[in-house]
């Protein structure tokens, strides 16, 4: 458990920004939202190349973006990343 990305790594000259995420296992769904106030928000054509290319811990999940910092919010209005 962090509460900065910047504790992540010693190194940040890949990272590409950063923010929160919530996990349904229930529906097989993770919402990925907000953004990171050292990184700001991830690229969406980022996150799409990853969850594409399957490089990820939760294979036969959707994934879902928003950049709203409310996770209420970002269920109620993400976008399907697919």
């Amino acid at each position: 458990m962090v509460d900065q990305h910047k504790e992540l790594a010693d190194n940040h000259s890949t990272t590409q920004g950063g923010g929160w995420w919530h996990k349904d296992e229930e529906s097989k769904s993770i919402w990925l939202y907000a953004r990171s106030l050292l990184f700001g928000s991830v690229p969406r054509k980022v996150l799409q190349k990853v969850i594409a290319s399957g490089n990820h811990d939760y294979p036969g999940y959707t994934f879902y973006y928003s950049r709203s910092a409310s996770l209420d919010t970002a269920i109620a209005e993400a976008d399907e990343l697919g």
